[in-house]
C-alpha cells in the first residue's frame, strides 16, 4: 500500500470513530441521564476502576435482558431512548467466549472481561460498526484506529500467548505462509471456488466465529455452534455432506464448484462419498508448510488421518493446484505416498471408493 493510501485509509478510520463516538450511548448524556456515575461509584470496590462489582456484573446490567434495562430506566440511569444490545439470549447458548465473573478490570493477569475486547469510552458499539460490505475489514471495537484482526490476535496471537505457545493463531494466519485464510492479507493464491465478490479480498475473524442467530447480537460472545461459530461446520468424519453440515464453508466457497469443478478432483469422493470432514484434511486458520490450507505434517492427527503405515510419515506435496502426493492412512487404506492431479497423472492410482488402490 502507498504512504498516500495507508494515510487516506488512517483518516477514514479516524473519521468513522469520531462519528462512532458522537453516537455512542456510553458518552451521550442524552442516553445515560446519571452520567458517569452510571457505571462508576466515588470510590467503588477495593481494587477496581470506581466499579460497584465485579465488571461483567455492571454490563449485563444495561445489557443482558429488557427487565434489566427497566430497571436502569426506572432508577434514572439509563433513557428510555437507549437500546443497548441484549445478550442474555447468547449467554444461554451452550458454546460461550470464556469471561472472568469477579475480574474487576482487563488489566488484572490473566484475566478476560468486557473491556477486552470493548472499550465504553472510545470505542465503537455495535449499532455503529454496522455489518461492513463483504470482504471489507471490521475496526476494533475496543480501539477504532486498529482492526478487529488486531484485538483477536492480542490473546490469540503471539502479543498475548508467546511465539512458542502451539495455540499461537497469529503464525498460521501469517501472509508469509504458504497458505492462510486472508484475514491479515488477501490470499496470494486464490481458490476459484470462492464467491467473486470474495476473490482477492480479506476475511475477518467474526466472519466466522460469532453468533449463530443471525438475529441476535453480533460477535463471538455465543453460539449455538462449537468453536463459537456463526454457522454449522462437522468438523468430525462420518457426518452426511449437505449445504446445512457444512454451511459456515458454504457462506464463501460455492458449494458444486466445491464439490464438482475444483482442481482437486476428488473432493466429491472423499467428501460425500466417504464423508470425510473438510477439518480432516484443510486447517481453518492457515498452514505453515502446505499449500491449500492442507494440515498433513503437523504434529497433530485430526480426524481419520494418521500416518502413512508403511513408512511412518505423514505429509502432503504440491507445486501446483490440484495436484499433489499425500503421504498418510486415510479412509481405510495407506497412501504411501498417492499422487493426484495433471501434474502426476503418469503415477496417479485409479482410487476405489470402498478402499484401497486398484
Amino acid at each position: 500500500m502507498s504512504r498516500f493510501a495507508l494515510s487516506a485509509s488512517i483518516v477514514i478510520v479516524l473519521s468513522m470513530a469520531t462519528a462512532a463516538m458522537a453516537v455512542d450511548p456510553h458518552v451521550d448524556p442524552s442516553l445515560l441521564p446519571a452520567s458517569c456515575t452510571s457505571c462508576h461509584e466515588g470510590h467503588g470496590a477495593s481494587r477496581s476502576p470506581m466499579l460497584p462489582g465485579p465488571q461483567t456484573e455492571v454490563c449485563v446490567r444495561c445489557h443482558d435482558s429488557q427487565a434489566g434495562v427497566d430497571r436502569q430506566v426506572a432508577k434514572g440511569l439509563l433513557s428510555p431512548e437507549a437500546q443497548p444490545m441484549l445478550l442474555s439470549r447468547v449467554f444461554a447458548m451452550p458454546f460461550l467466549h470464556p469471561v472472568d465473573a469477579e475480574a474487576f478490570s482487563r488489566r488484572e493477569p490473566g484475566t478476560v472481561t468486557c473491556t477486552s475486547c470493548h472499550s465504553p469510552h472510545r470505542g465503537m458499539s455495535q449499532r455503529d460498526l454496522g455489518e461492513p460490505a463483504a470482504g471489507v475489514r471490521r475496526l476494533s471495537p475496543r480501539d477504532p484506529s486498529r482492526f478487529e484482526v488486531e484485538l483477536c490476535q492480542s490473546c490469540h496471537g503471539a502479543a498475548g500467548l508467546g511465539t512458542q505457545s502451539p495455540l499461537d493463531l497469529s503464525r498460521l494466519t501469517n501472509p508469509n505462509n504458504p497458505s492462510f485464510h486472508p484475514v491479515e492479507a488477501p490470499a496470494g493464491e486464490r481458490s476459484p471456488s470462492v464467491r467473486p465478490e470474495l476473490s482477492g479480498r480479506e476475511i475477518n475473524c467474526t466472519d466466522c466465529h460469532g453468533n449463530s442467530d443471525a438475529s441476535g447480537p453480533r460477535g463471538p460472545h455465543g453460539s449455538a455452534v462449537q468453536y463459537i461459530l456463526r454457522a454449522e461446520y462437522a468438523t468430525v468424519d462420518g457426518m452426511e455432506e449437505s449445504a446445512a453440515t457444512y454451511a459456515l464453508c458454504y457462506n464463501c466457497h460455492e458449494r458444486s464448484m466445491v464439490l464438482d469443478e475444483s482442481p482437486f478432483e476428488y473432493h466429491r469422493l472423499h467428501v460425500v462419498e466417504q464423508r470425510a470432514s473438510c477439518a480432516t484434511c484443510h486447517s481453518a486458520h492457515g498452514s505453515l508448510d502446505n499449500r491449500g490450507l492442507i494440515r498433513f505434517g503437523e504434529e497433530v492427527f485430526f480426524g481419520s488421518v494418521g500416518p502413512s503405515m508403511a513408512s511412518g510419515r505423514l505429509a502432503f506435496s504440491s507445486s501446483a493446484p490440484g495436484s499433489g502426493s499425500c503421504l498418510l492412512t486415510c479412509h481405510g487404506y495407506d497412501h504411501a505416498p498417492e499422487s493426484y492431479g495433471v501434474a502426476n497423472k503418469y503415477f496417479a492410482p485409479e482410487i476405489s471408493i470402498v478402499g484401497g488402490v486398484k
